[in-house]
């Protein structure tokens, strides 16, 4: 087992045998180690995470960051980011909530945590601005930088009979 999969299994003893204890646990990884595999990965997948000893489990805090890199789903301009997703999630001896995850004998295993919210987080889509005009459907030309002159009116032909129909008020 190499260096970060340790620091990502976590031995819980001494944190459940005294309530209120932390410990910071921070690592880097590369998405093949953590089993992120995704092709908007751009880099290491960094977790800061404190963990935290409470009467019933661990509760586990701190961000996860994730750079990416891909094309606007509208104009396919080349992007980057980071993104960055908040951990709160509690780990238990015995789950009584669905959203728990479990310990496992006396260690927390934190990559699968780290490796969901990874995943999760690279699945938006991702636009280069939040106003981004897209590409025109007929011309194809950029329709932040280059105003075109293409009728893109989208019309149903199912109703072109009503179109000469006029109602009285």
């Amino acid at each position: 087992m190499d260096e970060v999969m340790r620091a990502l299994r976590v031995n819980a003893i001494e944190l459940l045998r005294q309530p209120g204890a932390t410990r910071e646990v921070s690592v880097s990884a590369d998405g093949a180690t953590l089993g992120v595999v995704h092709d908007r990965l751009d880099g290491e997948i960094s977790a800061a995470l404190t963990l935290e000893s409470m009467n019933d489990g661990i509760i586990v805090t701190g961000e996860v960051r994730a750079p990416w890199a891909t094309s606007c789903r509208r104009c396919l301009k080349d992007i980057t980011g980071v993104a960055v997703a908040e951990v709160d999630e509690r780990y238990q001896v015995e789950p009584t909530d669905a959203d728990a995850y479990a310990l496992e004998g006396n260690e927390i295993h934190l990559a699968p945590l780290v490796r969901e919210i990874a995943l999760l987080e690279l699945d938006d889509e991702q636009l280069c601005a939040p106003d981004c005009a897209g590409l025109c459907p007929l011309c194809g030309v950029d329709r932040n930088t280059t105003q075109c002159d293409c009728d893109t009116t989208v019309t149903d032909d199912r109703w072109a009979a009503l179109d000469g129909l006029v109602l009285d008020d």
